[in-house]
């Protein structure tokens, strides 16, 4: 048994602090976000920001191509920044699936583990970076066809129960083995039996763990595929041939390596494909410019985390150096004079606690030594310490997210994934390092741009930690009165989440604290749902949500805290539905309609902010698909509904004007308005009137919303069909 499994209390009850909340210093309040703010502060469906461009048919391009084996479009310099979400639980995108078959070389196991996944399971081990869940999709893409419909399990499916509940389903691909729960004979004597009489298959990807692999090996007599990674040159060829099908092209980008090192230098026998992928992504970044590309061998990641212990040596007699390494580390990308601020405000807190050198006097007030002095505000100059920590000042950019555009001048490492590792090493290494990083980190402003970066160090820093008071810094963050550090708790959550021996613990922290007293926790589960944890697992965030709004948990505290966890869950809503996510979302909102256990008005008002993405609305009411009367009854309902009225009819109205140009949506208004104005209400009638005062010719739906005045007036107000 570990030190911490000895230590560790019993779990705290739903709403309670953990062990050490008793010492926890609250931090002060901050005002509520609202629904656009809280969708800004998670990060947008799928981890996207910036403006929304309506226009039907239209090929736009709204920024650079920037990504190696993933293309992204968004803005420049980017870097590292959020990707879109994983599926771990649900259906797999078609996108994702492209995008692992995107430059995929095909490693020498590949068509005997296609040969093996044929008979129904595949189990499939490697090292992290090796391509494991890549070379998955690609076996089961290859078995099941190139569009066949493929699935997601988290490692915490219970293989006993499991049972295939989408009969379109051809693969599933399973994210880990739950170690708590070894799998035996029976059971999967079990899983095969179902995936032969579906007619499906199913890869379990698992880490390069020995001892796992050899209890399979020992117990169920199966011995997992070693995936392998293809030599790093046939990597490359493949992802650079992809990227950059040209062969004129490529040749041009080659050419800008220093010739002190040829492309064989770079292509060590260490490296694996996603190391490779970066060497590539580089390569074309740089566009032929060898001042661009610069040191290649100083650039690549495959040497920076052997070389952080001697790093931090090189830094222990050097507190502002430490400090703005750590702030780098974390902020990475952001502009330099936030990197500036962050370095400071730890400094100051550290409380000397960053520096190797004793103060200049003792508590009796005695002369021991000289000490640099903290409050000196020329301490270093900002070459001196990006020359220290290894760190670069980037060209100025303009940058356009939010509500204005901006300069930044961003900070990155010389070498690829620096940050990762220092941070990992000094969590690791040093213990109350990781006490004072947490005090630092949770009182970030509430600017976007921080929490997200914060949120991923946070989530990261539970499995570096492990045992059993991973989360522990994470629900304190949970708990707390602002914000910004819940919206910080939430990202941390799904990062963890990611972590196959995590999950189960996250998963069940978020399942409690769903139905706390505390409206702090209530609204960290909401944000969590919106977030990557949410994204990768839709159908668990719906019930997460659920819980939150029920008739035990909502009606019978109102007042301003469930107003805010309330709001919260409408951000989590529209961020699912926007995600990609409508049929389940849309179904979910009708069940919760339909029964008394919830109060109506803030549902109908989720409902009028759900239109404003209008894609999925509107091709069900254009084509008249089975939902489409569903959908003409919630609007029905909306519009019928003072505190809903305003904002559905405004997205109708916008619906009607944009119908003029596109003729799929002129479609589904006209659609709409016939329902509508066979049984015309007190909201219809207001609806028709809005159109009839600003409407002009050619708007969608405005001669069915006349004709419907026109016989109302004349005293027909019975229904039609």
């Amino acid at each position: 048994m570990t030190a911490d499994a000895q230590a560790a209390p019993k779990e705290p009850g739903p709403g309670t602090s953990p062990e050490d909340s008793s010492q926890k210093e609250e931090l002060p309040a901050e005002p509520e976000h609202d629904v656009s703010e809280l969708i800004d502060a998670i990060g947008g469906a799928a981890g996207t920001r910036g403006p929304v461009v309506y226009a039907p048919y239209a090929n736009l391009n709204a920024g650079s191509v920037h990504g190696g084996q993933r293309v992204h479009n968004g803005p420049v310099g980017e870097g590292r920044g959020r990707q879109a979400a994983r599926v771990r639980e649900g259906p797999i995108p078609k996108a994702e699936v492209q995008a692992a078959a995107f430059g995929f070389a095909e490693p020498e196991w590949f068509d005997t583990a296609l040969e093996q996944l044929s008979q129904g399971l595949l189990f499939l081990a490697g090292r992290p970076g090796s391509g494991r869940r890549t070379a998955a999709l690609n076996l089961l893409r290859a078995n099941c066809g190139q569009d066949a419909p493929l699935r997601a399990l988290d490692s915490v499916a219970e293989l006993d129960r499991w049972q295939p509940t989408d009969t379109s389903a051809r693969g599933y691909l399973m994210d880990g083995l739950f170690p708590t729960r070894p799998l035996g004979p029976g059971v999967l004597g079990h899983v095969r039996s179902l995936l032969e009489r579906a007619g499906a298959c199913m890869v379990i990807v698992l880490p390069d763990d020995a001892a796992l692999l050899r209890r399979l090996e020992q117990d169920l007599h199966v011995r997992p595929t070693e995936c392998v990674p293809p030599r790093p040159a046939m990597v490359f060829a493949s992802h650079f041939e992809a990227a950059v099908p040209s062969q004129l092209e490529r040749e041009r980008l080659l050419a800008a390596l220093d010739q002190n090192h040829g492309l064989g230098d770079l292509l060590v026998p260490e490296l694996v494909p996603a190391e490779v992928v970066e060497l590539v992504a580089t390569l074309v970044a740089a566009d032929g410019d060898p001042n661009a590309l610069g040191d290649l061998q100083a650039r690549l990641s495959y040497r920076a985390e052997r070389e952080v212990p001697a790093f931090i040596q090189g830094l222990r007699d050097d507190p502002d150096a430490l400090a703005f390494l750590l702030a780098a580390c974390v902020f990475e990308r952001l502009d330099y004079r936030i990197l500036r601020e962050e370095a400071d405000r730890l400094l100051k807190l550290s409380n000397g606690r960053l520096a190797a050198m004793l103060p200049a006097t003792d508590a009796q007030g005695t002369e021991n030594a000289e000490r640099p002095n903290p409050d000196f505000v020329f301490r270093r100059s900002l070459t001196e310490l990006l020359h220290a920590v290894r760190a670069s000042r980037q060209t100025r950019e303009i940058r356009t997210g939010g509500f204005y555009a901006h300069s930044v001048e961003p900070v990155v490492f010389v070498r690829h994934r620096q940050a990762e590792a220092v941070l990992r090493h000094v969590w690791r290494e040093y213990g109350q390092l990781s006490d004072l990083l947490v005090e630092w980190l949770r009182e970030v402003n509430r600017a976007a741009e921080l929490t997200l970066p914060v949120g991923q160090v946070m989530g990261r820093a539970a499995s570096w930690g492990g045992g059993r008071r991973a989360l522990r810094h994470i629900q304190a963050l949970a708990e707390s009165e602002r914000t910004t550090s819940r919206l910080i708790a939430a990202h941390a959550l799904g990062i963890a989440a990611e972590d196959p021996v995590l999950v189960g613990e996250v998963r069940y922290r978020l399942q409690r604290w769903s139905l706390a007293v505390s409206s702090t926790l209530r609204t960290t589960v909401a944000y969590a749902c919106a977030a990557e944890f949410g994204l990768a697992r839709p159908d668990l965030a719906l019930q997460l949500l659920r819980t939150l709004i029920s008739g035990g948990q909502f009606r019978a505290r109102e007042g301003e805290e469930d107003e805010r966890v309330f709001m919260a869950v409408r951000a989590a809503a529209l961020n699912l539905f926007q995600a990609g996510n409508e049929e389940k979302v849309f179904g979910r909102l009708l069940e919760w309609l339909g029964t008394e256990e919830f109060d109506q008005e803030p549902l109908l008002v989720l409902f009028s902010q759900l239109l404003r993405s209008p894609s999925w609305f509107q091709r069900k009411l254009a084509e008249e698909a089975p939902e489409a009367g569903l959908i003409a009854d919630t609007v029905r309902h909306a519009l019928n509904m003072d505190s809903s009225f305003d904002s559905t009819c405004s997205e109708l109205l916008r619906w009607a004007e944009w119908g003029q140009w596109d003729e799929i949506l002129f479609r589904a208004v006209e659609n709409l308005f016939t329902v509508l104005a066979g049984s015309m209400q007190f909201g219809e009638f207001r609806l028709f009137v809005e159109m009839d005062e600003r409407g002009s010719d050619g708007w969608a739906g405005l001669t069915v919303a006349r004709a419907a005045l026109s016989r109302w007036r004349e005293g027909d107000t019975g229904r039609r069909s």
